[in-house]
């Protein structure tokens, strides 16, 4: 056990014994010693009963980043355990966007009634974030923005700003909006209280806003983030209206969750059975039933196109009484090589595709493609040299070579023009699995086998 795990079972044993001996005071004493997640790792080794009187004892705002950061098993678990007026107490501190986000996963009835516990205003900013669909950008935004009049001076600005402060999010960015609420520009902390009192917000502001549209992908918002190292990107609607902001913990989230999602995908399964995986609490049951789901649909495609692979190998058959016969046995070299070529172009020009903010330039597919001629250049020349050395006759060594060159460089090639061509379509590049690639290849590196043989015979 390392040093880490050493301590946090130390920290444990000892909540524990205070618990029991009912030491509260010296209890909220050591805990006041620790970080938010510190605490939230020992509250889940806890038995329930031990895990609901210590979360009664933390502060308010340290009991509201634990909702916000842990799982939403233990949300249930707690606030259904809990005074119904200290929890809303907590639900109060707790900031809107993280709220909706736990909502989000929780049934109907449970969403209604964690909605029907919040103020009035709560509910109304909650329920305008639960109408946005999920994966857009004004599903991931908070509320807790800060925001002046861009007619108002500097020190009108830092007064306003004082009294927002105290219910926001994040005060990185000042938000400046018109009489409209629309955005309209952006100032940092820095550039306020370096500027004169008498001056104009409108004057010291940058009007070059980035911002995202609130039905955009979110991932657009993770484009923004990410060129621009910003540590919060505004969210608005289609009239310029300011709704939100994402911030970059947010975003964070986000990029893990997407990257997840695409290598399920590339993987040939769903994002399905990364959520049931994910869950602690899945029996094995449903993890089964989740697996088959995410998978059988592209092994069956998979399987048919590989039906497909199968007829035409059927028809080197006819090479069996015939002088090519041994070339047979090097299907399996010339085919793989396309296969595999295929799946490492598809996996990085997806990547590519998902990490840039712009359209893939012929740039990237002429790279592929020339680094197919050479590395498919290499791999013949191997092939010839072992060839030779086995005493295979000329004739067949250019055959077996030639075939393994056209199938790496059909491969980069089209691996990397399929994800595209999905891209064009307004579809997710991800899509395009591994497997699927990997017999596509399979399909034409046949092909191409077949050809050359039945050239090489007949001449």
């Amino acid at each position: 056990m390392d040093k880490k795990q050493d301590s946090s079972r130390e920290l444990h044993d000892e909540v524990s014994y205070l618990i029991d001996n009912n030491k509260l005071i010296e209890l909220q004493e050591l805990l006041d010693e620790y970080h938010v997640m510190d605490i939230y790792d020992v509250l889940q080794e806890l038995d329930e009963t031990h895990q609901i009187k210590l979360f009664e004892l933390l502060p308010i705002d340290t009991a509201a980043s634990i909702l916000e950061e842990g799982e939403v098993e233990f949300f249930m678990t707690v606030i259904s355990k809990m005074d119904s007026e200290h929890i809303r107490a907590i639900f109060d501190e707790m900031s809107s966007g993280a709220l909706s986000d736990i909502l989000r996963e929780l049934d109907e009835e449970q969403r209604e009634k964690i909605l029907d516990t919040v103020d009035k205003e709560d509910e109304i900013e909650l329920r305008e974030l639960l109408a946005y669909l999920d994966e857009t950008s004004g599903s991931k935004m908070k509320k807790g923005y800060v925001t002046v009049n861009k007619n108002l001076n500097v020190e009108q600005a830092i007064k306003h700003i004082k009294l927002e402060a105290i219910d926001a999010d994040s005060i990185y960015y000042i938000y400046v909006i018109d009489n409209e609420q629309k955005l309209v520009g952006v100032l940092s902390l820095r550039e306020l209280f370096l500027s004169r009192d008498s001056d104009i917000i409108e004057d010291v502001m940058l009007e070059n806003v980035k911002a995202v549209n609130d039905n955009d992908d979110r991932e657009e918002a993770v484009k923004i983030v990410s060129k621009y190292n910003l540590i919060a990107v505004p969210v608005v609607d289609d009239n310029g209206v300011l709704k939100g902001i994402i911030t970059v913990d947010d975003v964070l989230d986000v990029m893990e969750e997407e990257a997840t999602e695409d290598m399920y995908k590339f993987v040939g399964s769903s994002e399905h059975e990364r959520d049931v995986a994910e869950n602690e609490k899945s029996t094995l049951i449903e993890q089964i039933r989740s697996c088959v789901r995410g998978r059988l649909l592209w092994l069956i495609l998979t399987a048919v196109l590989s039906f497909i692979a199968c007829y035409i190998f059927m028809k080197l058959k006819k090479l069996a009484n015939t002088e090519a016969f041994e070339l047979i046995f090097f299907a399996p070299l010339v085919i793989a090589m396309g296969g595999n070529v295929g799946s490492q172009s598809a996996a990085v020009t997806i990547i590519n595709l998902i990490n840039k903010d712009k359209e893939i330039d012929s740039d990237t597919i002429l790279k592929e493609v020339i680094s197919s001629f050479i590395n498919g250049a290499v791999i013949s020349l191997i092939v010839v040299a072992a060839l030779f050395i086995f005493g295979f006759e000329l004739s067949q060594i250019i055959i077996v070579s030639l075939t393994t060159f056209i199938n790496i460089v059909l491969g980069a090639t089209i691996g990397t023009l399929l994800p595209i061509i999905l891209k064009k379509m307004e579809s997710d590049p991800s899509v395009i699995s591994s497997p699927i690639v990997a017999v596509i290849m399979d399909i034409i590196g046949i092909l191409v086998y077949l050809a050359l043989i039945s050239l090489y015979v007949a001449i």
